[in-house]
């Protein structure tokens, strides 16, 4: 599915009241539902909401907030798919720190299996262990099921609710599509039983299904959801692995670039916010200053020197050339490479940059979660796969000897310590990305350390299996001196351990101080 914009032309002041009260009441039926299902009963049903609907209808329920009746089923509905999105947002989460958390495949089975059905998660909430076809002794089951209620709820962030009344969506019989001297218009279903607000509409194209009502500031904007066409894959279609960067968009495993004015695009934006931020600092002092001694001229400031609506504008214009740059380089592999499979990093973990000031503050800019989102897109437009691996030590791992040190990678430029291998960076981690695809030992969500631990211990294997392909002068004594093998889980356990008791003991000393 994809959504098309259809903007409207301007309203007239009845007509924006009327627009605005409708949406009023929408948000706040849709947070009256979200509230009512926050419960046991509302979380195991949330796969079948046609028979949550179905109870409410016999209740005879009337809307609070005057809305029709075909309007607050669909708030109902909207309500539904918001908390399911939520819980399966959450359930990403519960899942990566189930599969490093849990070494038994039964007791990793069992967890991943409360997930997948709100039935059996409604129970793990309420603290029970519901049964399944796999095999685990019940008390197993009973301690796997505490674990996921536990990590469900220390994940667990705020309720979904609605900050703004900005959306109100439209099934086919809610609205109705005419055109008259070749002007497209659209009715839409009001508050009031039998009046319709009628909207004319930019362009001509056509409208079916369910669709959304966007209320900006300053315009009204109609979404519609169309389906896509998958294009058929042609016969050269290959697997296609690429690394996602800053200068350009990504970068495949022939050091092809695309989307190479990404950075700039990045950068400049980056600077002129941070000059402008600046002076509008100075200028937020200068008014608060003002504000006693002279209030008209603190209050011109406010108006015409401290406002918000050219500063949307600008961003407003940096999105578009950012999201234009990112579709034309998905554009470009698809074009290209014609990929049958399309393998980039996961990108959905939380990043530190520990680099200066004002490295971390162009690094921060960086759309990782819009690049994402839009290879997701093309993949379904486009009609590939697409997979995601574990990006830990991508750029630092040499693609020849397997070698992995942070001093590995130097900017942009690789070049392995080891074997003295040197290539582009970027080109480096699209080759470890399309050897990590299919990888047993390493998955999507295995920790980094875990990571490092596995690829260097496949690189000292190597050297004992292999002593004849070892780099002249460098025997696996001289390597192992220099680099130490990495340390083992219950190595990384006990020294885990250690640092816990030293850091108690150091407080209980600290206690023991200030008592005296």
């Amino acid at each position: 599915m994809r959504t098309v914009r259809r903007h409207t032309e301007t309203v007239n002041i009845a007509k924006r009241a009327a627009l605005e009260n409708l949406s009023l009441a929408y948000a706040k039926e849709k947070r009256y539902w979200l509230d009512i299902l926050n419960s046991k009963k509302s979380l195991s049903q949330l796969d079948a909401p046609r028979k949550i609907r179905d109870e409410i209808v016999k209740s005879k329920y009337q809307s609070k907030s005057r809305l029709q009746a075909r309007h607050w089923k669909l708030a109902l509905q909207d309500a539904i798919e918001t908390w399911d999105k939520y819980w399966q947002a959450l359930f990403v989460q519960v899942r990566a720190k189930i599969s490093s958390h849990f070494k038994a495949e039964n007791e990793r089975h069992y967890a991943f299996w409360l997930l997948t059905g709100y039935k059996q998660f409604s129970c793990c909430m309420t603290g029970e262990a519901p049964l399944s076809s796999i095999q685990i002794d019940p008390q197993v089951a009973k301690k796997v099921s505490s674990y996921v209620q536990r990590i469900v709820r220390r994940l667990k962030g705020k309720n979904p609710t609605v900050k703004q009344s900005r959306v109100v969506k439209f099934d086919a019989d809610c609205y109705e599509i005419f055109e008259q001297g070749k002007r497209q218009y659209i009715k839409l279903m009001s508050l009031e039983k039998g009046k319709r607000i009628i909207l004319p509409l930019l362009g001509n194209a056509k409208i079916q299904g369910n669709i959304s009502l966007l209320l900006k500031k300053d315009s009204v904007e109609i979404l519609v959801s169309q389906e896509l066409k998958k294009r058929p894959l042609s016969k050269e279609s290959t697997l296609v692995a690429v690394d996602f960067g800053y200068t350009e968009v990504m970068t495949d495993v022939h050091n092809n670039r695309y989307g190479k004015d990404l950075g700039v695009i990045l950068t400049r934006a980056t600077e002129d916010l941070n000059e402008k931020m600046i002076k509008r600092n100075k200028l937020h002092a200068l008014e608060k200053k003002k504000r006693s001694s002279n209030p008209k001229v603190a209050r011109l400031m406010r108006k015409y020197n401290l406002g918000r609506d050219k500063q949307h504008r600008n961003q407003q214009k940096i999105e578009s050339s950012v999201s234009r740059e990112i579709n034309t380089a998905i554009n470009q592999v698809a074009k290209a490479a014609k990929p049958l499979l399309l393998i980039t990093e996961d990108l959905s973990s939380s990043f530190t940059f520990n680099k200066s000031k004002k490295v971390n503050r162009k690094l921060s800019r960086w759309v990782k979660g819009e690049i994402q989102e839009r290879v997701e897109f093309k993949a379904l437009a486009e009609g590939f796969r697409h997979e995601q691996v574990n990006p830990a030590y991508g750029s630092q791992a040499c693609p020849l000897c397997g070698f992995v040190d942070s001093k590995n990678r130097r900017g942009d430029m690789f070049k392995c310590c080891y074997c003295k291998h040197e290539d582009v960076a970027d080109r480096v981690a699209a080759l470890n990305y399309e050897k990590r695809y299919g990888d047993p030992e390493i998955h999507r969500y295995t920790p980094y350390r875990t990571v490092k631990t596995i690829l260097l211990e496949r690189f000292y294997r190597r050297l004992e299996e292999e002593q004849s392909l070892t780099v002249p002068g460098k025997t696996l004594e001289t390597v192992q001196a220099e680099y130490p093998p990495p340390l083992s889980k219950q190595c990384y356990s006990r020294k885990r351990e250690i640092s816990q008791t030293g850091r108690s003991l150091r407080e209980r000393n600290k206690t023991k101080m200030h008592t005296f």
